[in-house]
Order: structure tokens, then sequence, then C-alpha cells
């Protein structure tokens, strides 16, 4: 009985493992080829885009208006007009290699001077938004009149001159032949001399003034980067996956993710997808990628004018198997998980109590180490070990409750009682740290003394209570003129203390003393009394004035006794009376 059963469960699993492994392989098929759809819907809307903006902006008033000033001042230029505007443009630019752009106009002082300033920041915002790597304006005889870069092709005829053979000729002449309002050509990826042999395609769009006069065309080098975006994108296509172009001369058109640097006419891809995708086919198949490996593959044509390329969306093979592998695994560990399962079962009956209480002999453990962060996890038991849990539990939110009890008597400790400022204990230390920071590097540091004028007075007067009161609002004053880096402390009675990290200038040190000065001079009502009060600052500087801790409290302290010293509701530096600074004066009470 038992040996049929197994060969009954074998047969099912054989029946369920190449029916599961068939839907896999086609819900994969299936998946690739949606995301080389979305790669295809994507990459049409940028190439639509940047058709739609070579259009627009050649029917731009402010471009007709440029090509028109431009072909003006080319026209005033001394021949040969190419070696004079590369000559000074280029040549005698301040800027370097990759920074002739940043050139407004050139000290010629030439009408194609003052031509070029007026434009040329128009089309610098404009290649920068769109990310272009260069814009072109070229007269109908072919030459270019303006470029934004300033690479070689400047200034030269794309009809006899050196450049004629490139693609930015080609987009050139497809334009020129036939001029109407709506024609845009487009150049494949080739290496472009100018730009230093790197890889440019051009986008192109006749240019018309309001009277449909044929002023000449405004081309645009399209960006890679951007292109790349669009197809780098590897949502969907796990760890192996990419998406990439290739042109009809079997080289890539976009970047692989696997290499560094660029793959754009470099990486070479002759594949049985890519030359059905090139033919006009689109399909899944698995064969071998350009590195060799066996892919899934999703491949179709990908039509933009009159360029084609193949779109295709590929994986490693192992990849897309890798679940179909796992099934069968899974399928043959279950056959002997039966085989074995009345051990199996005596195994997890002794686990079922066994686990429970290592788990909890461990969450023991780490509650014995103050590690208050533990879960109990078997708690919801109704048995013995449930209740061993539960009372753990309790056990861990006493532990809990102490340590919040331990950090509120440690603040307590830490800070004044009364306006919540950190204590002279708690600003001592962080003082301390300050001024010798653990890495060694140590940072200028600013410290405040001040002591109330007229306190004792109100106290005397009013009572502790009013006094009391009188503390936590100069308290809060005093807060509200200072940086949120800066550290507000109580010393006792009436004496503050104010730290400023990383502060030595005295500019900005008598900025936060005045402050702290005019903060007092409105006078503090009560329901029934109205009183004020002023404070006397003593500043000094670590390292300037003092070394140490003690030392700069010392300067500091000595510093406020001037102030007092020459009137009270002042400040003053350590160093004498000539660091003396004031501010209106408040009350002269006694201290």
């Amino acid at each position: 009985m038992i040996s049929l059963a197994l060969v009954s469960a074998l047969v099912t699993g054989i029946v369920a493992y190449q029916q599961a492994a068939s839907a896999m392989r086609d819900e994969a098929k299936a998946k690739l080829f949606a995301v080389l759809e979305s790669r295809e819907a994507a990459l049409a809307l940028y190439f639509n885009t940047i058709r739609k903006d070579v259009r627009y902006h050649a029917q731009s008033p402010l471009i007709v208006e440029a090509f028109s000033a431009f072909a003006d001042a080319w026209s005033s230029l001394p021949d040969p007009r190419a070696d004079y505007l590369q000559r000074h443009y280029i040549d005698l630019n301040p800027y370097g290699v990759g920074l002739k752009a940043n050139l407004l106009r050139a000290a010629d002082d030439s009408h194609y001077s003052n031509v070029h300033k007026r434009f040329h920041t128009l089309f610098s915002n404009l290649r920068a938004a769109r990310d272009f790597h260069d814009i072109f304006l070229i007269d109908p005889d072919g030459n270019v009149l303006y470029t934004a870069v300033k690479e070689r092709d400047f200034g030269t005829n794309l009809e006899d001159g050196r450049w004629r053979t490139s693609s930015l000729a080609r987009v050139f002449r497809a334009i020129a032949q036939t001029p109407t309002v709506d024609a845009v050509a487009f150049a494949d990826f080739s290496a472009y001399a100018p730009s230093a042999g790197a890889p440019a395609s051009f986008i192109a769009a006749p240019v018309f003034d309001p009277s449909l006069k044929y002023l000449g065309v405004l081309a645009f080098q399209m960006p890679i980067d951007a292109m790349n975006e669009v197809m780098q994108v590897t949502a969907g296509l796990g760890d192996t996956g990419e998406t990439y172009l290739v042109g009809s001369d079997r080289k890539m058109r976009s970047d692989s993710r696997f290499y560094a640097g660029r793959s754009i006419l470099v990486r070479d891809v002759d594949t049985e997808q890519v030359r059905a995708a090139l033919a006009g086919e689109e399909g899944v198949l698995v064969a071998a990628d350009y590195r060799e490996q066996p892919v899934y593959s999703a491949f179709k044509p990908f039509q933009f004018l009159d360029t084609r390329w193949a779109l295709l969306a590929e994986i490693d093979e192992a990849e897309v198997l890798a679940p179909v592998y796992r099934l069968n695994r899974l399928l043959t560990i279950s056959g002997v998980v039966i085989a074995l399962a009345i051990t199996l079962l005596g195994y997890l009956l002794a686990i079922d109590l066994a686990q429970p209480i290592i788990t909890m002999t461990k969450a023991m453990s780490r509650l014995s180490n103050n590690d208050l962060t533990v879960n109990i996890s078997v708690s919801e038991r109704r048995d013995e070990v449930g209740g061993m849990a539960r009372a753990i539990i309790r056990f861990k939110d006493f532990a809990i409750e102490r340590e919040r009890l331990r950090e509120r008597l440690s603040y307590m400790a830490q800070h004044d009682a009364l306006t919540g400022l950190p204590n002279r204990e708690f600003a001592m230390r962080s003082l301390e740290e300050m001024l010798y920071p653990a890495d060694n590097q140590a940072h200028p540091v600013t410290l405040m003394f001040a002591d109330l004028d007229g306190f004792k007075m109100v106290n005397d007067t009013y009572g502790h209570q009013a006094g009391d009161q009188l503390l936590k609002e100069i308290a809060s004053r005093f807060a509200y003129c200072l940086r949120p880096e800066d550290m507000l402390a109580r010393l006792g009675g009436d004496e503050f203390l104010i730290v400023l990290p990383e502060t030595s200038e005295r500019a900005e040190c008598e900025r936060i003393a005045e402050r702290l000065l005019s903060s007092l001079q409105k006078s503090f009502v009560t329901s029934d009394s109205k009183y004020e009060v002023g404070v006397s600052i003593g500043v000094a500087t670590f390292p300037t004035d003092a070394t140490s801790v003690a030392t700069l409290m010392k300067a500091a302290d000595e510093a406020m006794y001037e102030a007092k010293e020459g009137g009270k509701n002042r400040y003053a530096f350590a160093g004498g009376p000539s660091g003396i600074g004031t501010v209106s004066q408040g009350i002269q009470g006694e201290s």
C-alpha cells in the first residue's frame, strides 16, 4: 500500500511539474514581451517629444529672429569666416576644453559677437533644459552660422567643407532638398569627429520667416544619456535582464548595463533575434545573446522616421528557469518527506515542546543583559509554556518601565528643575567634550557668562514666586535669541551660560550678545506687577582667551564682572575694557 501510494504520488508530481514548468515559461515570455512593449512606448514618447521640440522651436519667433540676425552678422565677417570664428570663439576662448560654451561674446567687438551675446543665453538655456549636446543654426548654403558648444564644426560649410560627409551634413541636406514646414530629418548614431569621435545623432527641421521664406535648418545633437535612462530601466528584468537597441550595422545604439563605459557603436550584436527584428519581425525565443549566454529574448523593430533599430529585452535563461528548478527540487523533496513522514512527525512533536523553551531561554538571557528589544513570540500558547512566556513579558514590561524611570532621573539630574535648561554639571561636561573631542580636532568655542542685573530687587520686592516666573521667562527669551546649535544652561541663581560651538568671529559673538541684551529691554509683566531687569555678559573664546574649561570659565566670568563695573546691562570681551560693547541701557539695580 505504501509502494502504491508512493508511485501514485510520483506520477502526480511528474505531471504537475511538467504543467507548472510550461506555465512558468509561458508567463516569463509574456512578461518579457510586456517589458519590451513598455520600453517601446517610453522610447517612442521620448523621440516624439524630441521631434515636437525641434518643430516647435524651428517655428519659434525667437529662433526666426536669431536666424535672421546671425545670417546678417555672418555676411559682415571677413573671409575666411570659419577661420575667423574658430579663432575668436575656440582658439582665443579663455575657457578650457569642454567649457567653450561659457563664452558669451568674443573680444573682437564685431557685429557677430554682439548678435552672439544677444542670443547665446537663449540657446544655452534650451540646450540645458533638454540636455542636448549641441544646437546648430545652418543657412541654406550649408554654413554653420552658430553652435552652442563651439566645436570644430562651428563656422564650416556642410556642402563642401571638412564635415560634408558627416551625419550633421546628411540631416541638413535631407531638409535643404525639399524644405517644408512640417519636415523633420533624423540621422542615426555614428562617430562624429568634431565631438572627439563620440557617438552622435542629429535631428533637424527647417526654419521659415513669417512670409514662409526658407531661412535654413535648426539642428539638435541628441543626448545619449537621456536615451540610456529609458533603456536601462531594470524593473521587471531581474538581476540578469536588460533592454537595448541595435542598428542596421549590428552595433548597439544604447549602452549595456553589463559593460563599463560606452557600448554605443562599440559592441557588435549579430544574433538571430537582432536579424529578425531588423527584418520587421517580432516575438520571443530562447537563443544566445551577444555575450554568448543563453537568454530568453523578446524582440521587435523600432522605427523612427527613416531609421529602423532592433529593440530587445533579454534575461538569462538560468534566471527565468530558476522557479522551474525550485519546483523540481520541491517535488523531489516532497517525495522524500512522504517516505520520512513518521520520523518527521516525531521530530516535529519534540520541536513543538523544545523550541519555545529554547526561545524563552534566549529571551531571558537577552533580558538579563538589559536587551529590552527582545520579542517573546510564544505567549499566545494556552499551555504551561505560554504561561511562562506571559510571565517573561510582564518582567520585560517592568524592566522597560524601570529603564524609562532611569532616563527620567538622568534627565532631572542633568537639567534645571525650574527652567528645564541644562544644569552646571551637564554644561561643564558638554563644554569639555567640545573643547577636547574624540577625534582630537579642536574647534573654536565661544563662552558667554550671563548674570542678571536687578534680579535680587525683584526677588526681594515681589517674592520668590515672581522671581521663579521671571527666570523661566528670561530663559525662554534667551533661547529664542540663540542658534539651533548653541547651548543655553542655567548655572544657578540668576547666572546663565551660553556656549557657541564652532564660533570665534567677534562680529558674530557681538550680534548674539546684543540680541540677548535686547531680549530684556521689554518689561516683564504679571497680573499685578511690572518690572525690568538687565544682564551683564562676559565673552571668552577658546583657544584665543583660554585653553581649558576652567580657564575659559574664569575668563568669561572676569569679563562679565568687567561689564558690570562698566555700568551693567552690557557685554564685555575677555581682554580688557577695549572689548566692552553695549546696547540701550536696562535697569541698573542691585544684582
